[in-house]
């Protein structure tokens, strides 16, 4: 984590289903085959850097994992892949 980076997400992935909960290898995070094997992706690859008395905004549509990502980055639930680095 850079010093001048108060907050780091860095591909970050959130799988809902029977099974999600194994899926910590790369390799293993392809949509397609998530969906088909009935996986509902969450949150696909998110990354982004937050730098100290930056105003950061999560925007998206309805259902497109706004609140899954809050929840990622405040530890309410666990993400599937990926790395959040806080301070």
């Amino acid at each position: 984590m850079t010093d001048s980076y108060k907050i780091e997400c860095k591909n970050l992935w959130k799988v809902f289903g029977l099974g999600a909960d194994k899926l910590k290898s790369e390799s293993s995070l392809n949509r397609q085959s998530l969906e088909s094997s009935g996986h509902v992706v969450a949150v696909q690859d998110a990354s982004f850097s937050v730098r100290k008395g930056d105003i950061f905004v999560i925007m998206g549509l309805s259902g497109s994992g706004k609140s899954t990502l809050i929840r990622c980055l405040s530890r309410l639930i666990d993400a599937s892949n990926g790395q959040v680095l806080i301070d």
